[in-house]
């Protein structure tokens, strides 16, 4: 059997996107893999934690919960919308996840396709992170910010992550990144992604498998999506069109909105949806709002 530090970090808004992710997650696992779930959050209820516990009942998985106050994050880039200092909790994984020397982060607008073994044996010895690449780190950036600061050949989403927390904390990344967040205040854009790929200078290449963005997954001519303007500056068609057939994660970013906002969900999403504890599957106004403007 392995066991595998399984990482995520989000606040009380979000329950039903990270519940949906996090039964895929466990509905996914080989009979050989146990995850251990971290959740770090700030303001998670004790109902809210009863619920989520409800989901490893009877299986070999745990889930531990972690609260962390936002006051930790006081002066770094934020804004008041989906991008409070919530982003940035990610990075907590070396302080928090300690009987482990690797660990998997993972974003909740997310579906989970297959058992991660394969991604969380990958020897990262000599990285920070193992992370997908967005596009080519230039002037010529299309669908992230470019900083000349910025000395890696790639820019690399902070979406997916394999964290080599050993490292993490000898180089005291989280520290490292907190500082870079402070310094470039006014300039980041996607602001953990930024400082991550402005502070850390050892990743190590993920297929594009571990971060299958939605557009991709489900048109009919990868060379037709919008993100095939930048993508193509690192991938071949032929990559992505294997990624858009054999998924590991489907990643709910981009033009098509999050899932939990539409009026009618993919199906193998709702699947989930239809599953996880009722006390999950509420929805702010936020997402109400969403939904009534929602064209799919």
């Amino acid at each position: 059997m392995t066991t595998i530090p399984v990482v995520f970090t989000f606040d009380n808004r979000i329950v039903l996107g990270a519940a949906v992710a996090i039964k895929s997650l466990l509905e996914t696992a080989s009979e050989s893999t146990i995850y251990c779930v971290y959740v770090i959050h700030p303001n998670l209820s004790e109902s809210d934690i009863h619920a989520f516990r409800e989901m490893f009942e009877n299986s070999r998985h745990c889930i531990e919960f972690v609260k962390v106050l936002p006051e930790y994050f006081a002066g770094l880039p934020k804004n008041n919308k989906s991008w409070t200092e919530i982003v940035y909790y990610r990075f907590l994984a070396q302080e928090h996840v300690l009987n482990f020397e690797k660990a998997i982060y993972s974003d909740v607008d997310v579906l989970f396709k297959r058992d991660l073994s394969e991604l969380y044996e990958l020897d990262i010895t000599d990285c920070e992170f193992a992370a997908v690449r967005a596009e080519k780190n230039t002037p010529q950036a299309i669908g992230h910010k470019y900083f000349s600061e910025n000395k890696n050949q790639y820019i690399y989403w902070s979406g997916l992550l394999l964290m080599n927390l050993t490292l993490m904390r000898k180089n005291k990344t989280l520290q490292n990144i907190i500082s870079t967040a402070k310094q470039y205040y006014g300039r980041l854009k996607f602001f953990d992604l930024d400082a991550m790929n402005i502070a850390c200078k050892s990743f190590k290449a993920l297929p594009f498998e571990y971060v299958t963005l939605e557009e991709i997954y489900v048109c009919s001519d990868v060379e037709k999506c919008k993100d095939w303007s930048f993508l193509k500056s690192v991938y071949t068609k032929e990559e992505l069109e294997y990624a858009k057939r054999n998924p590991a994660i489907i990643h709910y970013a981009g033009v098509l909105g999050k899932p939990w906002h539409r009026k009618r969900p993919p199906d193998e999403y709702q699947k989930y949806v239809d599953v996880i504890p009722k006390k999950l599957k509420r929805k702010t106004f936020r997402d109400w709002r969403k939904t009534l403007f929602s064209k799919i």
